[in-house]
């Protein structure tokens, strides 16, 4: 009698190990990469995402994640590389602390964390926000980075509730962005 609860216990086991390779994960990231190697800049991105037209000021280049696109067209989750328009030799934390200045001053923007960070062995600014609008809100991460006298901005942005989850694909594109 006592072998029966060791024999149960034993084809549970085998029964949870063999269902366990059933199972999937859907949070698992596409391990392929593309490149972008246009106007100056270049950096790789998540392979399953796509350029797009970048038409905002200052637009020097942008990616987006065609699974996020909104009923209203707009992507959710996005990069977009900007070139500021700050004249050659600004102090990039001057720039970097007016914009934050004018930015915070409209309630709609909501700053989460500021850092300094280092950035393929250059230092760079972090700042990451909330921005609440009437259809969500959305979280953005903004790293400036100053190349010889021009100063980059990489806006990542994605639903406030997909964030985190975004990380590694905004890591792709911050970690390999340089400029020619």
């Amino acid at each position: 009698m006592k072998k029966y609860p060791f024999l149960i216990l034993l084809a549970l086991l085998c029964l949870v190990v063999s269902v366990s390779g059933c199972v999937s994960n859907q949070n698992q990231t596409n391990n392929t990469t593309s490149h972008y190697s246009q106007n100056g800049i270049s950096f790789d991105y998540p392979g399953s995402w796509n350029t797009a037209n970048a038409v905002s000021n200052n637009s020097v280049a942008a990616v987006v994640d065609p699974n996020s696109v909104a009923s209203t067209g707009e992507p959710q989750t996005f990069v977009l590389i900007q070139k500021s328009n700050a004249t050659a030799g600004s102090d990039m934390q001057t720039v970097y602390d007016a914009n934050y200045a004018s930015l915070f001053t409209n309630t709609s923007y909501q700053r989460v964390s500021e850092a300094n960070i280092t950035v393929n062995g250059a230092a760079a600014l972090e700042n990451v926000y909330t921005v609440n609008s009437t259809s969500a809100t959305m979280q953005m991460r903004a790293v400036w980075l100053k190349e010889n006298s021009d100063i980059y901005v990489i806006l990542c942005g994605a639903l406030q509730s997909d964030f985190s989850n975004q990380q590694n694909n905004f890591n792709l594109v911050v970690n390999s962005f340089t400029v020619q």
